[in-house]
């Protein structure tokens, strides 16, 4: 055998010298996200075990935790998933509305299509997912209550807008008005669970909207 020949028959095959990598995820990281976020709406943080998110997400341990970290850290991307793709875009509502009233009566009216809708878990994720857990979870009951406190917020400043664009009057107690208001969002979200239709829910807010008047005869 040549020198050349030798060099040749030492070369190792392009496959020898090709490291394997990591096993590929064999699942949509997606759809066990939405499965996931599903179990917890519907049961709660605590109530859902982990074996129960292993058999609905059809996923061993060890590729869960590899995907997604421990059951905190999943329920925290459920909930990001939540509000992008099943809360109401009470965002994009309030910039749309031309005034205060049009973007609150938008918004309550478009959250109850969320919270009643047929194939899925009745209520708001943000107040039904963490109710009755025990002291342990607290952090985690602080963080959704931030959340819910931020519709409050963002009511707040549309009511102010409507002040400086004119369609709420100046004097107006815009802090008492949201209070009010996101007090029927929460409680619409519970009656919802408690299993009154959307028909229901959409009387309570014309009726809560009707009383839009009664703020302006007192606070305008």
């Amino acid at each position: 055998m040549t020198e050349t020949e030798n060099q040749q028959h030492l070369q190792p095959e392009p496959t020898q010298v090709k490291r394997k990598r990591g096993r590929p995820k064999c699942f949509d990281e997606q759809e066990a996200l939405r499965k996931a976020m599903l179990l917890f709406w519907e049961y709660g943080y605590e109530a859902t075990s982990m074996q129960d998110l292993l058999q609905a997400l059809n996923i061993t341990a060890p590729s869960l935790y590899s995907s997604f970290g421990d059951k905190t850290q999943l329920f925290y991307r459920c909930l990001d998933y939540y509000l992008e793709n099943e809360a109401c875009a009470i965002d994009s509502i309030f910039k749309q509305a031309k005034t205060a009233k049009i973007a609150i009566e938008l918004y309550l009216h478009e959250n109850v299509k969320k919270l009643s809708q047929p194939d899925k878990p009745k209520g708001c994720m943000l107040l039904v997912a963490t109710m009755n857990c025990a002291e342990q979870h607290h952090q985690l009951q602080q963080d959704l209550l931030e959340k819910r406190q931020n519709v409050k917020r963002m009511m707040y400043q549309r009511l102010s807008q409507g002040i400086e664009e004119g369609d709420v009057g100046a004097q107006s107690k815009i802090e008492e008005i949201a209070d009010f208001y996101c007090t029927l969002a929460q409680g619409l979200s519970m009656q919802a669970r408690d299993g009154m239709t959307e028909a229901q829910l959409q009387h309570v807010v014309n009726h809560a909207m009707r009383l839009w008047e009664t703020f302006e005869k007192h606070f305008i």
